[in-house]
């Protein structure tokens, strides 16, 4: 497992992937990276209307993610 440079925990919204990436980081060793909930204007809105605002949530995940990923190092687990 120490070959292993990222983990990546990908899901729908509230299944538990920060609750098992904060698990899995002490055992790993591994710094943790997680999603910014609060710098989504969409998710207010998500909760509110899902069927109709589910695209432009993922959508500002997924850029949060990409950005993320420009200064990921070795040894992170992602939720």
């Amino acid at each position: 497992m120490r070959d292993w440079r990222h983990i990546a925990i990908e899901g729908p919204i509230g299944v538990g992937k920060t609750t098992l990436a904060r698990l899995l980081a002490p055992p790993l060793g591994a710094a943790l990276l997680l999603e910014r909930p609060q710098d989504n204007p969409f998710l207010g809105r998500f909760y509110a209307d899902p069927q109709r605002h589910a695209m432009s949530t993922q959508l500002c995940f997924l850029f949060q993610r990409l950005d993320q990923n420009v200064h990921l190092g070795p040894g992170v687990v992602k939720a």
